[in-house]
């Protein structure tokens, strides 16, 4: 099993298709107030985790990250400059691309239909929270990928938590998962604050924006030509 497959992605990996990851803070990368800088370094890592699953980068596909409530559906076709305007992936359970998320605080949520294989990976922050991007996913996976909400499984990952944060982010999204119509035994908070371990996580409020970013990805097992 890979370094960046924490406990609470094994229910996501239980399933032989699947490749749900999360790296976590690197040691020995500097850290910076620009955004553009710090992911130009960490790039490198992060697409050697890529690489290391037995995926092609060409494969990975990122959102803009605009802290809206957008998503888009990504496919094979095209490349992995991120997509604009949206915070929200979502592909087909054939597609051979690697979903791509950052994030420094915010929550990444993992989202899969066991019935279809399909997949989604929402950036949900404050703004994004607010806006209920969980929903607007799983509307979007059950429109064009013909999922049903009761069918899937959703994955919080570690993110900014009371008393450190004023916002209760996961209690928030939790409810907008059940709401949408996920059991609630299909909800995995991973529990984990990113302002309570900076051995581990990258936290934007902690370090006051002087700070990383860390990658979620979600993708699936697959047999490529070579």
């Amino acid at each position: 099993m890979s370094q960046y497959s924490p406990a609470y992605l094994e229910r996501l990996n239980s399933y032989p298709e699947n490749i749900a990851r999360f790296v976590g803070r690197i040691p020995g990368v500097e850290t910076s107030t620009d955004r553009a800088a710090v992911i130009n370094a960490l790039t490198p890592i992060h697409l050697n985790a890529i690489e290391a699953e037995g995926i092609d980068p060409k494969y990975l596909r990122r959102a803009q990250q605009i802290h809206g409530n957008k998503v888009a559906l990504v496919g094979d076709i095209g490349c992995s400059f991120p997509v604009e305007g949206v915070d929200g992936l979502i592909c087909g359970g054939k597609a051979d691309c690697i979903l791509g998320i950052y994030v420094a605080d915010c929550a990444a949520v993992w989202l899969y239909d066991p019935t279809t294989g399909a997949r989604g990976l929402v950036h949900s922050g404050k703004l994004g929270t607010e806006g209920n991007i969980v929903g607007e996913a799983l509307r979007a996976m059950h429109k064009i990928l013909g999922s049903n909400p009761e069918d899937c499984i959703a994955v919080i990952s570690p993110c900014i938590r009371p008393p450190h944060y004023e916002v209760d982010i996961p209690a928030r999204i939790k409810e907008q998962l059940e709401k949408a119509g996920l059991h609630s035994e299909n909800i995995i908070d991973s529990g984990l604050d990113t302002a309570a371990d900076l051995q581990a996580f990258y936290s934007y409020r902690i370090e006051k924006g002087n700070t990383g970013r860390m990658l979620a990805l979600f993708g699936r097992h697959t047999e490529r030509p070579n």
